[in-house]
């Protein structure tokens, strides 16, 4: 079996990431070739992955696929038995290609639903869901969709953790700089937390902004402008930047907050889970199929900075509850191979049909 798997985003985020470890994944069993450019590009050499230079632009206006064909493009994704698209602007692209196509819909922000519902029906002939929140949003027939949570490809830890110290505690955040992330709502709510608390909080953010959108970087200069000023005896935060060894900054943490005004799965859960670590996380979205209990995490009313100091405190108070054992047996249900597996059989399904 020949699977193209395609993206246009050139930057890593939770859903590249995935898609990189996913591509290793599936090279174990089929024959796979990733259809990328920029940063995934280099990270996809750098892990030996088959690669073909793909780059496209935004193409859809509303509802409307900028259709286009490509010759060269249409002729190499017809030597696949799969093409597999994990962005919402490769489709467009696929519409004269005559493999089984799947798309992977991430997120209500690439509307699957409506008149642009109707046209991906129309292009592909299976829609991958990343969690039951999407899956709800996603407005094709029940037969045309598949449910399959993302996984991680962290390797499961060993359920021992070192000593929690509650009069020194570190947070780690990991994600874009976005408004949808919530990072403000984050340090509103540590600094809601360092007025009363004995605690003294060290937050750590790992991640950094696309520069090449305006609205991202005013955020991100609203996030400096916020740390400054909440900067207190209590409370020290730190901008770490991108960062690859983001498992590196979990394991360091004893607490990961996750601040998202929505999340439609939710991979730093994931690892998190992997690494043993308790979260704090917005009760919508995907994040409610990870955390399925008070057992690996406490979920906050989403957007209310208030609700998610209180969540914070709360952890911080019953750290001692938390079992390792309980986190780890967790992360068995979102694994790389996991994921990896369901695809394969997704696809021969498709084969076979």
């Amino acid at each position: 079996m020949r699977v193209a798997l395609m993206t246009e985003y050139s930057m890593i985020g939770g859903g590249e990431s995935n898609l990189l470890s996913l591509a290793k994944e599936l090279a174990k069993s089929v024959e796979v070739t990733l259809f990328c450019h920029g940063i995934v590009k280099e990270k996809a050499l750098e892990e030996s992955l088959d690669v073909e230079d793909f780059r496209t632009e935004k193409r859809w206006f509303g509802s409307i696929p900028l259709i286009g064909y490509e010759k060269v493009l249409t002729e190499k994704l017809n030597g696949f038995d799969i093409v597999h698209a994990y962005s919402i602007n490769v489709l467009p692209l696929l519409c004269f290609v005559k493999s089984k196509k799947v798309w992977t819909n991430h997120g209500y922000w690439e509307r699957p639903f409506g008149v642009r519902g109707f046209v991906i029906d129309k292009i592909v002939d299976k829609v991958v869901c990343v969690s039951t929140d999407v899956c709800t949003g996603a407005k094709f027939d029940e037969s045309k969709k598949r449910k399959i949570f993302l996984g991680t490809g962290f390797e499961i830890a060993e359920s021992e953790r070192a000593p929690f110290d509650k009069k020194s505690v570190d947070i780690v955040c990991i994600g874009r700089f976005q408004h949808i992330k919530g990072q403000d709502l984050l340090i509103d709510a540590l600094m809601e937390l360092s007025k009363s608390s004995e605690s003294k909080i060290t937050l750590h953010f790992v991640g950094d902004v696309n520069k090449a959108t305006p609205e991202d970087m005013e955020f991100k200069n609203i996030l400096l402008k916020k740390a400054k000023e909440a900067l207190c005896e209590n409370l020290d935060i730190r901008f770490e930047g991108f960062r690859s060894d983001v498992r590196d900054y979990i394991e360091r943490s004893d607490l990961v907050v996750i601040p998202s005004r929505y999340e439609s799965f939710g991979m730093v859960a994931i690892e998190a889970l992997a690494c043993a670590k308790p979260i704090v996380a917005p009760d919508i979205g995907g994040i409610k199929d990870i955390i399925d209990s008070e057992n690996v995490g406490l979920l906050f009313e989403p957007r209310n900075s208030r609700d998610l100091s209180k969540k914070i405190e709360r952890a911080i108070e019953n750290y001692d509850s938390f079992s390792p054992s309980v986190f780890l047996e967790r992360a068995k249900e979102f694994t790389i191979g996991r994921q990896a597996e369901k695809h394969i059989k997704l696809y021969e399904s498709l084969l076979d049909g």
